[in-house]
């Protein structure tokens, strides 16, 4: 049986969603290619019209409520429609966990919109919202973007959210450009790639990003020991927990350390590690992971800021 794609397109209100879906139902062909039912769960100053969505072989239909969002409610409009797409604006503030799809339905694509001008702001004080629409992206979309720089600062905050997604920049014309390309704040090209504490994160998140940049390479950084017995005997995991949201949302990020080097290190103990970087196959996670060899270890005494705030 055929699925029908469901593409989510997210975002605060007047992001730019609204101008986005009638972009690609107009210049990407869609009404040329069956029809598209499109979703709308809340309103900004663009409108979809009843004469636009005519002339391009689409359908809209209006919710106000997640409530109404319901399984058999979407099984009703592919019956009713017959949509070969559908596409969901979704109202930021409702929960997409909440959010099930029917048997014939096919989660294709989650794009998240972000209106540069006003990103710091929200970020700044809605962060939880931020990361619950960041976390199931596909796609973080930024627009009216006028100063890349001011993204970068938040560019490890933002990956920690979701290390999968891809993070771009979008014209106006629909073209895309990445939107994190500044140098790394490390020289790799040294015999020892030396980790200061305040670039821990954008390390962790380049060791999965490109790995060919280290495999092999004699890393030296300080680091919390986690000690745990689901781990292989006499290792441990190496990192620094994070702060990526709120003072609530702290977690671990780190990579397996495969030996301590004959040391009686304790749980949460500091170090100072120089190690060769190895990416190894990991049967629970089913793809190579990122493996610590120590070389040299040093117990050290906590650091003055030992949790990295990412904001």
């Amino acid at each position: 049986m055929m699925e029908i794609p469901i593409f989510i397109v997210g975002g605060f209100l007047d992001a730019g969603k609204t101008t986005f879906i009638a972009d690609a139902i107009a210049k990407d062909g869609f009404d040329k290619r069956g029809r598209t039912l499109v979703i709308l769960c809340e309103e900004g100053e663009v409108e979809l019209t009843d004469d636009f969505m005519k002339d391009h072989n689409a359908t809209l239909v209006k919710i106000s409520s997640l409530d109404e969002l319901t399984p058999e409610y979407l099984s009703e409009l592919a019956t009713r429609h017959l949509p070969d797409r559908v596409i969901l604006e979704l109202n930021c503030m409702w929960d997409l966990d909440a959010l099930l799809f029917p048997e014939g339905y096919r989660l294709a694509q989650v794009i998240t919109f972000i209106d540069a001008s006003t990103f710091e702001i929200y970020f700044n004080n809605m962060r939880q919202k931020f990361k619950d629409l960041i976390a199931f992206s596909d796609l973080v979309a930024f627009n009216r973007c006028e100063d890349i720089d001011k993204l970068k600062p938040y560019q490890t905050g933002l990956k920690l959210m979701n290390s999968n997604a891809q993070f771009v920049i979008m014209d106006e014309d629909g073209n895309t450009k990445k939107a994190f390309e500044d140098p790394l704040p490390y020289d790799i090209t040294k015999d020892i790639i030396k980790i200061a504490s305040e670039d821990y994160g954008r390390w962790y998140i380049d060791t999965f990003e490109n790995p060919e940049r280290y495999r092999g390479k004699k890393v030296e950084f300080d680091a919390i020991v986690t000690l745990s017995k689901k781990l292989p005997k006499g290792s441990f995991i190496a990192g620094r927990y994070a702060m990526t949201c709120c003072a609530s949302d702290v977690q671990l990020y780190g990579h397996l350390c495969q030996s301590t080097l004959g040391l009686k290190l304790k749980n949460k103990t500091w170090v100072h590690i120089v190690a060769r970087f190895e990416y190894e196959y990991s049967k629970e996670y089913q793809e190579d992971e990122g493996v610590l060899y120590p070389i040299d270890i040093k117990i050290i005494p906590p650091l003055k800021d030992p949790i990295l705030d990412l904001r």
